[in-house]
Protein backbone atom coordinates (compact mmCIF):
# COMPACT_ATOMS: atom_id res chain seq x y z
CA UNK A 1 0.00 0.00 0.00
CA UNK A 2 1.87 3.73 -0.85
CA UNK A 3 1.98 6.21 1.20
CA UNK A 4 -0.89 8.39 -0.60
CA UNK A 5 -3.28 5.14 -0.09
CA UNK A 6 -2.57 5.15 3.45
CA UNK A 7 -3.13 8.66 4.08
CA UNK A 8 -6.31 8.23 2.30
CA UNK A 9 -7.50 5.29 4.70
CA UNK A 10 -7.36 7.29 8.06
CA UNK A 11 -9.90 6.02 10.61
CA UNK A 12 -11.90 9.18 9.65
CA UNK A 13 -11.96 8.54 6.10
CA UNK A 14 -12.88 4.44 6.80
CA UNK A 15 -15.46 5.49 9.19
CA UNK A 16 -16.93 7.91 7.06
CA UNK A 17 -17.53 5.02 4.01
CA UNK A 18 -18.59 2.76 6.01
CA UNK A 19 -21.42 4.87 7.06
CA UNK A 20 -22.73 7.94 7.42
CA UNK A 21 -21.81 9.96 10.92
CA UNK A 22 -23.67 11.56 13.11
CA UNK A 23 -23.29 15.47 12.65
CA UNK A 24 -24.37 16.20 15.75
CA UNK A 25 -23.03 13.78 17.78
CA UNK A 26 -19.35 15.26 16.45
CA UNK A 27 -20.42 18.37 17.09
CA UNK A 28 -21.71 17.89 20.29
CA UNK A 29 -18.63 15.95 21.22
CA UNK A 30 -16.47 18.69 19.79
CA UNK A 31 -18.64 21.57 21.86
CA UNK A 32 -18.16 19.91 25.10
CA UNK A 33 -14.66 18.54 24.84
CA UNK A 34 -13.70 22.27 24.39
CA UNK A 35 -16.36 23.48 27.07
CA UNK A 36 -14.62 20.96 29.28
CA UNK A 37 -10.93 21.69 28.56
CA UNK A 38 -12.03 25.66 28.94
CA UNK A 39 -13.55 25.03 32.43
CA UNK A 40 -10.14 22.80 33.39
CA UNK A 41 -8.49 26.17 32.43
CA UNK A 42 -10.37 28.13 34.22
CA UNK A 43 -10.59 26.10 37.87
CA UNK A 44 -7.15 25.49 37.90
CA UNK A 45 -6.72 29.72 37.09
CA UNK A 46 -9.03 30.86 39.49
CA UNK A 47 -8.01 27.67 42.24
CA UNK A 48 -4.71 29.14 42.14
CA UNK A 49 -6.07 32.95 42.51
CA UNK A 50 -8.18 32.01 45.11
CA UNK A 51 -5.78 29.96 47.23
CA UNK A 52 -2.30 32.55 46.63
CA UNK A 53 -4.98 35.33 47.69
CA UNK A 54 -6.75 34.03 50.62
CA UNK A 55 -3.27 33.17 52.41
CA UNK A 56 -3.13 37.54 52.75
CA UNK A 57 -6.10 36.94 54.85
CA UNK A 58 -8.29 39.65 52.38
CA UNK A 59 -11.87 40.21 53.55
CA UNK A 60 -14.12 37.38 52.98
CA UNK A 61 -16.67 39.08 50.52
CA UNK A 62 -13.83 39.68 48.63
CA UNK A 63 -12.85 35.54 47.33
CA UNK A 64 -16.87 35.30 46.93
CA UNK A 65 -16.80 35.98 43.13
CA UNK A 66 -13.91 33.17 43.10
CA UNK A 67 -15.32 30.45 45.25
CA UNK A 68 -18.11 30.57 42.84
CA UNK A 69 -16.04 30.51 40.23
CA UNK A 70 -14.15 27.71 41.12
CA UNK A 71 -17.29 25.85 42.10
CA UNK A 72 -18.67 26.73 38.78
CA UNK A 73 -15.89 25.39 36.64
CA UNK A 74 -15.60 22.47 38.78
CA UNK A 75 -19.55 21.34 37.81
CA UNK A 76 -18.90 22.60 34.42
CA UNK A 77 -15.56 20.15 33.87
CA UNK A 78 -17.13 17.35 35.11
CA UNK A 79 -20.63 17.93 33.19
CA UNK A 80 -18.78 19.14 29.99
CA UNK A 81 -16.58 15.67 29.98
CA UNK A 82 -19.55 13.19 30.85
CA UNK A 83 -21.46 14.68 27.73
CA UNK A 84 -18.63 14.49 25.74
CA UNK A 85 -17.95 11.07 26.28
CA UNK A 86 -21.19 10.35 26.57
CA UNK A 87 -21.79 11.67 22.75
CA UNK A 88 -18.31 10.34 21.47
CA UNK A 89 -19.87 6.56 22.76
CA UNK A 90 -22.42 7.37 20.70
CA UNK A 91 -20.97 8.15 17.92
CA UNK A 92 -18.08 5.32 18.06
CA UNK A 93 -20.64 2.47 18.46
CA UNK A 94 -22.48 3.59 15.57
CA UNK A 95 -19.69 3.61 13.69
CA UNK A 96 -18.40 0.01 14.73
CA UNK A 97 -22.06 -1.02 13.41
CA UNK A 98 -21.09 0.52 10.19
CA UNK A 99 -17.94 -0.73 10.31
CA UNK A 100 -18.95 -4.81 10.36
CA UNK A 101 -21.85 -4.19 8.25
CA UNK A 102 -19.95 -2.70 5.35
CA UNK A 103 -16.79 -5.64 6.21
CA UNK A 104 -19.53 -8.21 5.56
CA UNK A 105 -20.82 -6.30 2.32
CA UNK A 106 -17.57 -6.49 1.42
CA UNK A 107 -16.51 -10.19 2.46
CA UNK A 108 -19.77 -11.69 0.99
CA UNK A 109 -18.72 -10.73 -2.44
CA UNK A 110 -15.07 -12.51 -1.92
CA UNK A 111 -16.31 -15.07 -0.85
CA UNK A 112 -15.54 -18.07 -1.55
CA UNK A 113 -12.85 -17.54 -4.14
CA UNK A 114 -11.70 -13.90 -3.30
CA UNK A 115 -10.05 -14.76 -0.01
CA UNK A 116 -7.17 -17.35 -0.70
CA UNK A 117 -4.45 -15.97 1.76
CA UNK A 118 -6.62 -14.89 4.00
CA UNK A 119 -7.49 -17.94 6.91
CA UNK A 120 -10.94 -17.25 8.75
CA UNK A 121 -8.65 -16.48 12.03
CA UNK A 122 -7.65 -13.04 10.18
CA UNK A 123 -11.03 -12.44 9.04
CA UNK A 124 -12.12 -12.91 12.18
CA UNK A 125 -9.56 -11.06 13.77
CA UNK A 126 -10.49 -7.92 11.20
CA UNK A 127 -14.25 -8.22 12.33
CA UNK A 128 -13.70 -8.06 16.10
CA UNK A 129 -10.17 -6.23 16.16
CA UNK A 130 -10.10 -4.02 13.70
CA UNK A 131 -13.53 -2.75 13.95
CA UNK A 132 -13.04 -2.18 17.88
CA UNK A 133 -9.42 0.01 17.22
CA UNK A 134 -10.82 1.88 14.12
CA UNK A 135 -14.29 3.07 16.07
CA UNK A 136 -11.89 3.57 19.59
CA UNK A 137 -9.59 5.61 17.28
CA UNK A 138 -12.68 7.82 16.38
CA UNK A 139 -12.97 8.43 19.50
CA UNK A 140 -9.78 9.39 20.26
CA UNK A 141 -9.49 11.38 17.21
CA UNK A 142 -12.92 13.01 17.66
CA UNK A 143 -11.48 14.75 21.03
CA UNK A 144 -7.55 14.61 21.29
CA UNK A 145 -7.03 17.47 18.67
CA UNK A 146 -9.81 19.14 20.30
CA UNK A 147 -8.95 19.67 23.66
CA UNK A 148 -5.31 19.55 23.33
CA UNK A 149 -5.67 22.90 20.40
CA UNK A 150 -8.44 24.56 23.09
CA UNK A 151 -6.29 23.75 25.96
CA UNK A 152 -2.74 25.23 24.52
CA UNK A 153 -4.91 28.35 22.88
CA UNK A 154 -6.43 28.90 25.80
CA UNK A 155 -3.42 28.55 28.33
CA UNK A 156 -1.06 30.14 26.35
CA UNK A 157 -3.54 33.66 26.03
CA UNK A 158 -3.73 33.11 30.00
CA UNK A 159 -0.28 33.21 30.89
CA UNK A 160 0.10 35.98 28.28
CA UNK A 161 -2.36 38.60 29.88
CA UNK A 162 -0.58 37.76 32.77
CA UNK A 163 2.76 38.40 31.44
CA UNK A 164 3.36 38.20 27.56
CA UNK A 165 7.06 36.62 27.80
CA UNK A 166 5.19 33.78 30.64
CA UNK A 167 3.09 33.21 27.45
CA UNK A 168 5.72 32.46 24.64
CA UNK A 169 7.13 30.04 27.48
CA UNK A 170 4.15 28.08 27.63
CA UNK A 171 3.48 27.53 24.08
CA UNK A 172 7.00 26.83 23.30
CA UNK A 173 6.84 23.90 26.56
CA UNK A 174 3.27 22.85 24.36
CA UNK A 175 5.35 22.38 21.11
CA UNK A 176 7.61 20.79 22.64
CA UNK A 177 5.32 18.15 23.76
CA UNK A 178 3.58 17.86 20.13
CA UNK A 179 7.28 17.25 19.17
CA UNK A 180 8.07 14.82 21.17
CA UNK A 181 4.71 12.99 21.13
CA UNK A 182 5.05 13.13 17.06
CA UNK A 183 8.13 11.29 17.18
CA UNK A 184 6.38 8.74 19.96
CA UNK A 185 4.03 8.38 17.77
CA UNK A 186 5.53 7.43 14.60
CA UNK A 187 8.19 5.16 16.03
CA UNK A 188 4.74 3.59 17.92
CA UNK A 189 2.79 3.15 14.48
CA UNK A 190 5.19 0.87 12.85
CA UNK A 191 5.08 -1.65 16.16
CA UNK A 192 0.85 -1.48 15.89
CA UNK A 193 0.73 -2.30 12.45
CA UNK A 194 3.84 -5.44 13.36
CA UNK A 195 1.56 -6.35 16.22
CA UNK A 196 -1.85 -6.26 14.58
CA UNK A 197 -0.42 -8.67 11.86
CA UNK A 198 0.72 -10.91 14.67
CA UNK A 199 -2.63 -11.07 16.68
CA UNK A 200 -4.18 -11.83 13.69
CA UNK A 201 -1.83 -14.59 13.00
CA UNK A 202 -2.32 -15.87 16.13
CA UNK A 203 -6.04 -15.62 15.62
CA UNK A 204 -5.68 -18.26 12.93
CA UNK A 205 -3.42 -20.27 14.92
CA UNK A 206 -6.47 -21.04 17.27
CA UNK A 207 -8.66 -21.37 15.22
CA UNK A 208 -6.51 -24.15 13.51
CA UNK A 209 -6.14 -25.72 16.79
CA UNK A 210 -9.76 -26.00 17.94
CA UNK A 211 -10.36 -27.53 14.43
CA UNK A 212 -7.79 -29.91 14.60
CA UNK A 213 -7.96 -30.61 18.38
CA UNK A 214 -9.88 -34.14 18.02
CA UNK A 215 -6.96 -35.53 15.50
CA UNK A 216 -4.18 -33.94 17.26
CA UNK A 217 -5.37 -35.50 20.62
CA UNK A 218 -6.33 -38.86 19.08
CA UNK A 219 -2.60 -38.86 17.86
CA UNK A 220 -0.74 -37.48 21.03
CA UNK A 221 0.37 -34.05 18.84
CA UNK A 222 -0.70 -31.32 20.59
CA UNK A 223 2.43 -29.79 20.83
CA UNK A 224 2.78 -28.98 17.50
CA UNK A 225 0.25 -26.19 17.36
CA UNK A 226 1.31 -25.04 21.29
CA UNK A 227 4.59 -24.60 20.04
CA UNK A 228 3.55 -22.50 17.18
CA UNK A 229 1.07 -20.77 19.49
CA UNK A 230 3.71 -20.07 21.84
CA UNK A 231 5.91 -18.88 18.96
CA UNK A 232 3.96 -16.44 17.75
CA UNK A 233 2.38 -15.47 21.26
CA UNK A 234 6.37 -14.38 22.49
CA UNK A 235 6.25 -12.15 19.01
CA UNK A 236 3.39 -10.50 19.92
CA UNK A 237 4.74 -9.89 23.76
CA UNK A 238 8.02 -8.67 22.35
CA UNK A 239 5.98 -6.36 19.60
CA UNK A 240 3.30 -4.95 22.24
CA UNK A 241 6.56 -4.37 24.70
CA UNK A 242 8.12 -2.52 22.30
CA UNK A 243 5.73 -0.24 21.88
CA UNK A 244 4.45 0.07 25.14
CA UNK A 245 8.35 1.26 26.21
CA UNK A 246 7.88 3.81 22.85
CA UNK A 247 4.89 5.37 24.31
CA UNK A 248 5.94 5.30 27.90
CA UNK A 249 9.43 6.93 26.81
CA UNK A 250 7.16 9.45 24.94
CA UNK A 251 4.93 10.15 28.41
CA UNK A 252 8.24 10.29 30.58
CA UNK A 253 9.71 13.24 28.03
CA UNK A 254 6.67 14.96 27.71
CA UNK A 255 6.59 15.47 31.45
CA UNK A 256 10.38 15.92 31.56
CA UNK A 257 9.56 18.95 28.91
CA UNK A 258 6.32 19.85 30.83
CA UNK A 259 8.51 20.19 33.62
CA UNK A 260 11.33 21.96 32.22
CA UNK A 261 8.86 24.83 30.74
CA UNK A 262 7.34 24.95 34.18
CA UNK A 263 10.34 25.74 35.74
CA UNK A 264 11.17 28.28 33.09
CA UNK A 265 7.92 30.44 33.32
CA UNK A 266 8.57 30.40 37.46
CA UNK A 267 12.08 31.73 36.40
CA UNK A 268 10.49 34.92 34.32
CA UNK A 269 7.75 35.12 36.73
CA UNK A 270 9.56 35.27 39.61
CA UNK A 271 12.09 37.83 37.75
CA UNK A 272 9.11 40.02 37.03
CA UNK A 273 8.04 39.56 40.53
CA UNK A 274 11.32 40.92 41.67
CA UNK A 275 11.15 43.71 39.43
CA UNK A 276 7.56 44.65 40.63
CA UNK A 277 5.96 44.26 37.63
CA UNK A 278 4.02 41.13 38.81
CA UNK A 279 2.25 40.21 41.88
CA UNK A 280 3.08 36.95 43.54
CA UNK A 281 -0.64 36.38 43.37
CA UNK A 282 -0.71 36.83 39.52
CA UNK A 283 2.90 34.23 39.30
CA UNK A 284 0.79 31.55 40.63
CA UNK A 285 -2.13 32.55 37.89
CA UNK A 286 0.02 31.45 35.46
CA UNK A 287 1.62 28.56 36.70
CA UNK A 288 -1.50 27.23 37.73
CA UNK A 289 -3.36 27.52 34.25
CA UNK A 290 0.31 26.40 32.67
CA UNK A 291 -0.68 22.82 34.95
CA UNK A 292 -3.90 22.82 33.35
CA UNK A 293 -3.16 23.43 29.89
CA UNK A 294 -0.45 20.49 30.05
CA UNK A 295 -2.43 17.81 31.17
CA UNK A 296 -3.44 17.59 27.78
CA UNK A 297 -0.63 17.82 26.19
CA UNK A 298 0.77 14.66 28.65
CA UNK A 299 -2.28 12.79 27.56
CA UNK A 300 -1.28 12.95 23.89
CA UNK A 301 1.35 10.30 23.82
CA UNK A 302 -1.43 7.73 25.27
CA UNK A 303 -4.19 9.18 23.04
CA UNK A 304 -1.37 9.16 19.66
CA UNK A 305 -0.69 5.06 20.43
CA UNK A 306 -4.09 4.21 20.13
CA UNK A 307 -5.12 6.70 17.41
CA UNK A 308 -2.05 5.01 15.64
CA UNK A 309 -3.19 1.57 16.21
CA UNK A 310 -6.58 2.69 15.03
CA UNK A 311 -5.01 3.76 11.50
CA UNK A 312 -3.21 0.72 11.22
CA UNK A 313 -6.50 -1.41 11.56
CA UNK A 314 -8.32 1.50 9.00
CA UNK A 315 -5.70 0.35 6.29
CA UNK A 316 -6.43 -3.13 6.69
CA UNK A 317 -10.42 -2.49 6.45
CA UNK A 318 -9.30 -0.54 3.57
CA UNK A 319 -7.17 -3.18 1.92
CA UNK A 320 -10.10 -6.00 2.35
CA UNK A 321 -12.28 -3.49 0.99
CA UNK A 322 -10.33 -2.95 -1.98
CA UNK A 323 -9.22 -6.78 -2.79
CA UNK A 324 -9.97 -7.85 -6.34
CA UNK A 325 -13.46 -9.55 -6.77
CA UNK A 326 -12.94 -13.44 -8.47
CA UNK A 327 -15.89 -12.46 -10.30
CA UNK A 328 -17.91 -9.53 -12.60
CA UNK A 329 -21.29 -8.90 -11.76
CA UNK A 330 -23.65 -7.63 -14.22
CA UNK A 331 -25.00 -3.88 -12.71
CA UNK A 332 -28.92 -5.59 -12.94
CA UNK A 333 -31.14 -8.16 -11.86
CA UNK A 334 -32.62 -9.95 -15.01
CA UNK A 335 -35.32 -11.27 -12.12
CA UNK A 336 -35.25 -14.89 -13.10
CA UNK A 337 -37.88 -17.23 -11.31
CA UNK A 338 -37.45 -20.94 -10.08
CA UNK A 339 -38.88 -23.28 -12.90
CA UNK A 340 -38.19 -26.08 -14.98
CA UNK A 341 -34.19 -24.98 -15.36
CA UNK A 342 -30.90 -27.30 -16.30
CA UNK A 343 -27.20 -26.16 -16.15
CA UNK A 344 -24.31 -26.61 -18.02
CA UNK A 345 -20.62 -25.93 -18.36
CA UNK A 346 -19.35 -25.65 -21.87
CA UNK A 347 -15.77 -26.25 -22.29
CA UNK A 348 -15.23 -24.73 -18.90
CA UNK A 349 -12.12 -23.79 -17.83
CA UNK A 350 -10.77 -21.72 -14.75
CA UNK A 351 -7.87 -20.71 -13.61
CA UNK A 352 -6.38 -18.58 -10.31
CA UNK A 353 -4.84 -15.52 -10.62
CA UNK A 354 -1.64 -16.83 -10.78
CA UNK A 355 -2.18 -18.72 -13.43
CA UNK A 356 -2.50 -21.82 -11.64
CA UNK A 357 -4.87 -24.91 -13.40
CA UNK A 358 -8.02 -24.97 -11.01
CA UNK A 359 -10.57 -26.78 -13.79
CA UNK A 360 -9.41 -28.59 -16.94
CA UNK A 361 -11.34 -27.95 -19.99
CA UNK A 362 -15.32 -29.71 -18.89
CA UNK A 363 -18.37 -29.98 -20.16
CA UNK A 364 -21.32 -31.62 -17.97
CA UNK A 365 -25.21 -30.63 -18.36
CA UNK A 366 -27.80 -31.60 -16.16
CA UNK A 367 -31.27 -31.41 -17.55
CA UNK A 368 -34.56 -30.02 -15.82
CA UNK A 369 -35.52 -32.49 -13.47
CA UNK A 370 -32.53 -35.05 -13.87
CA UNK A 371 -29.39 -35.81 -11.47
CA UNK A 372 -25.90 -35.66 -12.64
CA UNK A 373 -22.80 -36.81 -10.60
CA UNK A 374 -19.70 -35.57 -10.56
CA UNK A 375 -16.72 -37.47 -9.54
CA UNK A 376 -13.08 -37.79 -9.73
CA UNK A 377 -9.24 -37.50 -7.82
CA UNK A 378 -8.77 -34.88 -5.38
CA UNK A 379 -7.65 -31.58 -6.92
CA UNK A 380 -8.98 -32.58 -10.38
CA UNK A 381 -11.40 -29.34 -9.97
CA UNK A 382 -14.78 -30.80 -8.98
CA UNK A 383 -15.57 -27.90 -6.28
CA UNK A 384 -14.38 -25.22 -8.71
CA UNK A 385 -16.76 -26.69 -11.52
CA UNK A 386 -20.02 -25.97 -8.98
CA UNK A 387 -17.84 -22.76 -8.17
CA UNK A 388 -18.21 -22.18 -11.87
CA UNK A 389 -22.01 -22.84 -12.42
CA UNK A 390 -22.72 -20.82 -9.01
CA UNK A 391 -20.78 -17.51 -10.53
CA UNK A 392 -18.10 -17.47 -7.58
CA UNK A 393 -15.48 -17.52 -9.84
CA UNK A 394 -14.99 -16.42 -13.63
CA UNK A 395 -14.48 -19.22 -16.41
CA UNK A 396 -11.34 -17.96 -18.72
CA UNK A 397 -12.60 -20.18 -21.14
CA UNK A 398 -15.81 -21.63 -22.26
CA UNK A 399 -18.82 -20.80 -20.10
CA UNK A 400 -21.21 -22.11 -17.27
CA UNK A 401 -25.06 -21.65 -17.89
CA UNK A 402 -28.15 -21.94 -15.71
CA UNK A 403 -31.39 -21.99 -18.05
CA UNK A 404 -30.65 -20.64 -21.48
CA UNK A 405 -28.45 -17.64 -19.39
CA UNK A 406 -24.59 -17.39 -19.01
CA UNK A 407 -23.74 -17.22 -15.43
CA UNK A 408 -21.68 -14.14 -16.25
CA UNK A 409 -24.94 -12.08 -17.13
CA UNK A 410 -26.48 -13.48 -13.76
CA UNK A 411 -26.07 -11.36 -10.26
CA UNK A 412 -25.94 -13.25 -7.25
CA UNK A 413 -29.41 -12.39 -6.45
CA UNK A 414 -30.51 -14.06 -9.68
CA UNK A 415 -28.47 -17.20 -9.12
CA UNK A 416 -29.39 -17.60 -5.03
CA UNK A 417 -33.33 -17.72 -6.65
CA UNK A 418 -33.10 -20.37 -8.89
CA UNK A 419 -30.01 -22.24 -7.83
CA UNK A 420 -29.85 -24.07 -3.72
CA UNK A 421 -26.07 -24.70 -2.87
CA UNK A 422 -25.22 -27.36 0.03
CA UNK A 423 -21.35 -26.78 1.02
CA UNK A 424 -19.00 -29.38 1.99
CA UNK A 425 -19.28 -28.06 5.73
CA UNK A 426 -22.43 -27.00 6.81
CA UNK A 427 -22.24 -24.33 9.14
CA UNK A 428 -24.72 -23.97 11.87
CA UNK A 429 -25.28 -20.56 13.56
CA UNK A 430 -25.62 -20.13 17.25
CA UNK A 431 -28.92 -19.77 16.83
CA UNK A 432 -32.46 -21.18 16.65
CA UNK A 433 -33.15 -24.12 14.53
CA UNK A 434 -36.04 -22.02 12.68
CA UNK A 435 -33.02 -19.28 12.14
CA UNK A 436 -30.71 -21.35 10.80
CA UNK A 437 -33.31 -23.50 7.95
CA UNK A 438 -34.55 -19.42 7.49
CA UNK A 439 -31.31 -18.69 6.49
CA UNK A 440 -32.57 -20.24 2.78
CA UNK A 441 -35.40 -18.21 3.11
CA UNK A 442 -36.56 -15.70 5.80
CA UNK A 443 -40.44 -15.71 4.49
CA UNK A 444 -40.45 -19.47 5.44
CA UNK A 445 -43.70 -20.22 7.42
CA UNK A 446 -43.24 -22.81 10.62
CA UNK A 447 -44.80 -25.46 8.48
CA UNK A 448 -42.78 -25.22 5.69
CA UNK A 449 -39.77 -25.88 8.18
CA UNK A 450 -41.12 -29.00 9.19
CA UNK A 451 -41.78 -30.13 5.89
CA UNK A 452 -38.56 -29.96 4.45
CA UNK A 453 -37.12 -31.55 8.13
CA UNK A 454 -39.38 -34.66 7.25
CA UNK A 455 -37.95 -34.41 3.56
CA UNK A 456 -34.39 -34.47 4.46
CA UNK A 457 -35.43 -37.99 7.14
CA UNK A 458 -35.29 -35.72 10.44
CA UNK A 459 -38.95 -36.32 11.68
CA UNK A 460 -37.93 -38.38 14.27
CA UNK A 461 -34.75 -36.17 14.91
CA UNK A 462 -36.93 -33.16 15.06
CA UNK A 463 -40.40 -35.15 17.42
CA UNK A 464 -37.20 -35.46 20.10
CA UNK A 465 -36.59 -31.70 20.28
CA UNK A 466 -37.55 -30.18 23.61
CA UNK A 467 -38.63 -26.72 21.77
CA UNK A 468 -39.11 -27.30 18.21
CA UNK A 469 -38.11 -25.05 16.15
CA UNK A 470 -37.20 -22.69 19.07
CA UNK A 471 -34.27 -25.10 20.43
CA UNK A 472 -31.28 -23.16 20.05
CA UNK A 473 -28.11 -24.87 17.70
CA UNK A 474 -24.28 -24.38 17.30
CA UNK A 475 -21.99 -23.02 19.88
CA UNK A 476 -22.72 -22.38 23.51
CA UNK A 477 -25.20 -23.73 25.05
CA UNK A 478 -27.29 -24.97 21.49
CA UNK A 479 -28.09 -28.54 21.21
CA UNK A 480 -25.41 -31.08 20.05
CA UNK A 481 -26.28 -31.92 16.29
CA UNK A 482 -24.19 -34.90 14.47
CA UNK A 483 -22.37 -34.96 11.71
CA UNK A 484 -25.17 -36.92 9.57
CA UNK A 485 -27.91 -34.24 11.11
CA UNK A 486 -25.72 -31.37 10.21
CA UNK A 487 -25.04 -32.11 6.85
CA UNK A 488 -29.22 -33.20 6.48
CA UNK A 489 -29.95 -29.62 7.96
CA UNK A 490 -27.57 -28.11 5.06
CA UNK A 491 -29.67 -29.91 2.50
CA UNK A 492 -33.18 -28.55 4.27
CA UNK A 493 -31.90 -25.24 4.14
CA UNK A 494 -31.37 -25.63 0.35
CA UNK A 495 -34.25 -26.59 -0.42
CA UNK A 496 -36.20 -24.39 1.53
CA UNK A 497 -34.72 -21.76 -0.76
CA UNK A 498 -36.66 -23.16 -3.45
CA UNK A 499 -34.43 -23.55 -6.02
CA UNK A 500 -34.89 -25.14 -9.52
CA UNK A 501 -30.97 -26.84 -9.47
CA UNK A 502 -29.75 -28.13 -6.24
CA UNK A 503 -25.76 -28.07 -6.71
CA UNK A 504 -24.15 -30.58 -3.53
CA UNK A 505 -20.88 -30.65 -3.01
CA UNK A 506 -19.82 -33.46 -1.30
CA UNK A 507 -23.23 -34.14 1.09
CA UNK A 508 -21.60 -37.55 2.85
CA UNK A 509 -17.75 -35.65 3.61
CA UNK A 510 -17.99 -35.80 7.04
CA UNK A 511 -20.53 -39.33 7.14
CA UNK A 512 -19.30 -42.97 8.21
CA UNK A 513 -18.71 -45.17 5.54
CA UNK A 514 -20.98 -47.96 6.73
CA UNK A 515 -23.99 -45.35 6.43
CA UNK A 516 -22.78 -43.00 3.28
CA UNK A 517 -23.83 -44.73 0.40
CA UNK A 518 -27.74 -44.94 1.86
CA UNK A 519 -27.96 -41.08 3.59
CA UNK A 520 -26.38 -39.92 0.08
CA UNK A 521 -29.65 -41.86 -1.85
CA UNK A 522 -31.92 -40.46 0.92
CA UNK A 523 -30.68 -36.55 0.25
CA UNK A 524 -30.92 -36.87 -3.25
CA UNK A 525 -34.40 -38.79 -3.35
CA UNK A 526 -35.46 -35.87 -0.85
CA UNK A 527 -34.59 -33.26 -3.31
CA UNK A 528 -37.57 -34.69 -5.50
CA UNK A 529 -38.11 -33.35 -9.16
CA UNK A 530 -35.04 -30.39 -8.98
CA UNK A 531 -32.48 -30.59 -11.53
CA UNK A 532 -29.43 -32.07 -9.10
CA UNK A 533 -25.58 -31.94 -9.60
CA UNK A 534 -24.08 -33.64 -6.98
CA UNK A 535 -20.10 -33.92 -6.34
CA UNK A 536 -19.03 -37.17 -4.19
CA UNK A 537 -16.02 -40.02 -3.60
CA UNK A 538 -19.01 -42.45 -2.75
CA UNK A 539 -18.72 -45.45 -4.50
CA UNK A 540 -23.08 -45.96 -4.47
CA UNK A 541 -23.07 -42.85 -6.52
CA UNK A 542 -24.10 -44.58 -10.08
CA UNK A 543 -26.90 -45.73 -8.05
CA UNK A 544 -28.57 -42.45 -6.99
CA UNK A 545 -28.40 -40.31 -10.40
CA UNK A 546 -29.56 -40.36 -13.99
CA UNK A 547 -25.41 -39.92 -15.30
CA UNK A 548 -22.00 -39.97 -13.98
CA UNK A 549 -19.39 -37.08 -15.07
CA UNK A 550 -15.53 -37.76 -13.92
CA UNK A 551 -13.51 -34.90 -13.96
CA UNK A 552 -9.30 -35.44 -14.10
Amino acid sequence: MTARSRRSHGVFDVCRRSGRLSKAGVSVALASGAMASLSGIGLMTTSGWLITRASLRPPVLSLAVAMAAVQAFALGRGVFRYVQRLSVHSVSLSALNNLRLKLFDDLEVLVPGGLPHSGSGGVLNAFVGDTDLAAEGLAQGTTAGVDLAVSVAAGSVVTALVLPVAGLVVLAGCLGGLAVSFVAFRRGAGYARKEAALRSEVSSSVVDTLRSARELTAFGREDILQRRLDAVGAKVTSMALRRAVTSGIGAASTIWVSGATVVALLVVTFAAQRSQHLSGVMVAVAVFSALATFEAVAALPAAASEIGSAGAAAQRLAGLAERPRPVHEPPSDLGMQPGRLGAKLDNATVRAADGTLMLPATSLAVRPGTKLGVTGPSGSGKTTALWALLHFVDCDEGRATIGDHDVACLTRADIARVVGWMSEDTHLFAASLADNLRLGNKQASDRQCREVLERVGLAEWYAGLPDGLDTQLGAGSGRAVSAGERQRLGLARALLAGGSVMVLDEPTAHIDPATSGRVLAEMISAAGDQAIVVVSHEPQLALSVDQVVKIG
